[in-house]
């Protein structure tokens, strides 16, 4: 048998890999050891060891399909571009209710280094799989019109949204889990357009990251007021703003920007154009 047989027969590694990897992930949500005694630390272990496979797992496959995400494309101008939304994350930490110790944390500082380390998984994973993975599955390797880029990436960042209603089947309310939707709608709009703007998948993750280590902190570790009027405020007129000025980045985006993010073509792919 010709050894180009014998690869097409054999399985493939990364698809056994992926399979057994969500395995364990739905055996890990569903049946969460106990690997420490204080519930909350248990809950950050578990979440390191699930983000952490399934970054792993999205890792490999964005490098199987040959995205190009891994570093920027553009110019120190296109990631002053993306700067506003960094702004949004920030704001997203505490910053009224720890100035003014309305919200402390109570934690120690190795719980805090954790958790820090979770929200960082947390970010890779789902930045890996739906920016890194699914986004540009559905944006396909050639993106032939601003229309489609603008459609794609808000289809995409709805699913990203509706992708956390799931988190009613782990107990939490309606109305805290519609809400988080709204808001990974919008983060997730952020991240995607953060990615077509400077052609790497880094910038998201520090976004998700951030935002999740500011808006956990204090409901995971500590105790207070996180959402006062002033932060509300601030946060409502900061978020509007940030929101239109990334959809106008989001409108100037080319195709050609976008097509940077895929493999070259080959000659034959070209010819076949």
């Amino acid at each position: 048998m010709p050894e180009s047989e014998k690869k097409r027969g054999a399985p493939d590694l990364l698809v056994i890999a992926f399979l057994a990897v969500s395995a364990i992930l739905v055996w890990l949500e569903l049946r969460p050891p106990v690997i420490y005694a204080d519930e909350t630390v248990n809950r950050l272990l578990i979440s390191v060891i699930t983000r952490s496979l399934g970054a792993a797992i999205f890792t490999a496959l964005a490098v199987r399909l040959g995205f190009c995400i891994w570093k920027p494309r553009g110019s120190l101008r296109a990631l002053a571009a993306v700067f506003p939304a960094f702004a949004v994350v920030i704001n997203n930490f505490p910053i009224i209710g720890l100035a003014t110790g309305a919200a402390y944390v109570t934690a120690p500082a190795w719980e805090v280094a954790l958790f820090a380390l979770s929200c960082l998984l947390i970010g890779l994973f789902e930045e890996m799989a739906f920016r890194g993975v699914f986004y540009l599955l559905i944006l396909s390797t050639r993106c032939d019109s601003k229309k489609k880029i603008f459609f794609v990436t808000v289809a995409s960042s709805a699913v990203f949204g509706a992708v956390h209603l799931f988190n009613l089947f782990a107990g939490a309310g309606v109305g805290a889990t519609i809400l988080q939707v709204g808001y990974s709608f919008l983060i997730g709009g952020m991240c995607s357009i953060a990615l077509l703007v400077t052609g790497s998948i880094w910038v998201p993750i520090l976004l998700h990251a951030l935002y999740d280590f500011g808006g956990y902190l204090i409901p995971t570790l500590g105790e207070g007021i996180v959402w006062d009027a002033a932060t509300v405020a601030i946060t409502a007129v900061l978020g509007t703003a940030v929101a239109v000025w990334m959809a106008v980045l989001l409108l100037r985006v080319t195709p050609q920007t976008a097509d940077r993010l895929f493999p070259p073509e080959t000659g034959e792919e070209a010819e076949n154009k």
